[in-house]
């Protein structure tokens, strides 16, 4: 699970043979209504990777998130966040628990309408990943959180990993069969690597507390 880290606020550069980041241009969208909170870094085939950023104590207007599956990696602690979706008349408002830094989210949904709510004294960081394979009939109602603890989790669609990496020496890891993204902890600092490509990213930034790898498993949908 490698990267080239970058800056906490400046995404790495697209790899060679990436598309450019593009948005979903759909009503609703937060990427166009809600920029101060969600920044599109890098998109590809496989995947679409926002940084989220909700203020303490603060709410968020109606919008739209697409159906599929996401993975979250969360990058401070916060109390919880609280979801009204829009579409679903009468049902209780989703709670997110408190989460750490480190801590990781597997979900697969429908498309989502909901309003944000993060009523704790902390803001919310994370990065979400938009995985775009196939999800080989996994189902819109996954859910599982991966704690500090696992060192993997997997699926049909994808693996999630926490490589061991030891500051000031490089974390290199053996190439992959398959393409993967990996992403480090509290920054958000990300990298994609094809299938088969050697991975080795550098470990010295001071505020490097792990990282986690995405592996993606099965085809991009066309």
């Amino acid at each position: 699970m490698a990267a080239a880290l970058m800056s906490a606020c400046a995404p790495d550069a697209p790899p060679s043979g990436a598309t450019p980041p593009t948005s979903e241009h759909s009503v609703g969208d937060p990427l166009q209504s809600l920029p101060k909170n969600y920044k599109l870094e890098f998109e590809n085939d496989h995947v679409k990777v926002v940084r989220v950023h909700y203020d303490a104590a603060s709410t968020l207007p109606e919008h739209i998130h697409p159906a599929g599956s996401t993975v979250f990696i969360y990058l401070n602690e916060n109390e919880k966040v609280i979801f009204t979706h829009a579409l679903t008349g009468g049902e209780a408002p989703l709670i997110r628990p408190p989460v750490k830094p480190g801590g990781v989210r597997f979900a697969t949904s429908h498309e989502e309408h909901h309003i944000m709510e993060n009523p704790s004294p902390t803001p919310s960081d994370f990065i979400r990943v938009l995985v775009k394979t196939d999800s080989v009939d996994l189902g819109p109602a996954v859910r599982r959180r991966v704690a500090l603890s696992e060192q993997e989790y997997s699926n049909k669609q994808l693996r999630i990993t926490r490589p061991p990496f030891q500051a000031g020496r490089p974390l290199e890891l053996k190439p992959s069969d398959f393409p993967s993204l990996i992403v480090a902890w509290p920054s958000g600092r990300h990298h994609w690597f094809d299938a088969g490509a050697p991975v080795s990213i550098a470990t010295d930034a001071p505020d490097t507390a792990g990282f986690v790898r995405i592996e993606m498993l099965t085809p991009p949908l066309k």
